[in-house]
């Protein structure tokens, strides 16, 4: 992948308010779900690849919380500036230009370190695991990584279903690495654990892209992200594995002082 046609391109989506993102809103709905799940009062959150900010947005309205967020695009983060002083959480919300491979110095340990399809944006797993070990050494002790990013093996996995319906496989956006499950999950980095892997988005993926992509297909249009059977999938806990998104929970150890005097 070429980084600065990459750089580009999200310098130019930061115009586009919440489909700045993905222009799929209740999967980006759903992600932001999936993410507040672990989000508590009091917490010292960092986000990286901020976007416009509409997470660090969502977060800060419901909980009290202060966010510093990052991202490599500076004009993301000039929209990010000034959704959040329009919302009045400037004060909470703090936006600036970095990139993750740049490994820059932050102001002490956060509670939640957490990204929302930043690393597939990064062009390999080499650099997407130097960026997951960059993001760990932030974490105060019992302090959480959550990896909200797309999965390798559940698009496989969805792609299964739709060729059983004659519908054509998925294909990454040009920009995108997934994740390798196996990967992460051989991940070894001495201060983390692997406590959790949601597949929060199996539901919602089933019901878009094969149930309601094969009707419209059938019907001859083309399928609508906000139709009506999309939407059950916020009122339905998700099922089998067909994930496009999941969420990596990482803990970092707390080290005991056992032996000490």
């Amino acid at each position: 992948m070429n980084a600065n046609k990459i750089h580009e391109f999200w310098n130019e989506q930061a115009s586009l308010a919440e489909r700045a993102g993905s222009q799929d809103l209740l999967a980006k709905e759903i992600e932001v779900q999936a993410i507040k799940r672990h989000i508590r009062n009091g917490a010292r959150v960092c986000e990286f690849g901020c976007g416009n900010g509409v997470t660090a947005i969502a977060l800060a309205t419901e909980y009290d919380v202060r966010i510093d967020g990052f991202d490599f695009a500076a004009a993301m983060v000039e929209a990010a500036e000034q959704a959040a002083t329009a919302r009045g959480l400037s004060e909470r919300l703090t936006f600036a230009v970095a990139n993750v491979l740049d490994e820059p110095e932050l102001d002490g340990e956060y509670d939640t370190i957490y990204t929302e399809r930043m690393l597939i944006n990064l062009p390999d797993w080499p650099a997407q695991e130097r960026a997951i070990r960059y993001l760990a050494g932030h974490l105060r002790p019992g302090g959480r990584l959550l990896l909200c990013e797309n999965s390798m093996q559940g698009l496989e996995r969805l792609n299964s279903l739709r060729l059983l319906v004659g519908l054509l496989a998925i294909k990454p956006p040009w920009h995108n690495c997934y994740l390798d499950d196996t990967e992460i999950v051989a991940l070894q980095v001495p201060e983390l654990s692997l406590i959790q892997v949601e597949p929060f988005s199996a539901t919602y993926y089933f019901l878009s892209r094969v149930i309601n992509a094969k009707l419209a297909d059938d019907a001859g249009v083309p399928p609508a992200y906000d139709a009506p059977i999309n939407r059950l999938a916020l009122q339905l806990p998700p099922f089998s594995d067909c994930a496009q998104g999941k969420l990596w929970v990482f803990e970092r150890k707390v080290l005991s002082n056992v032996g000490d005097d």
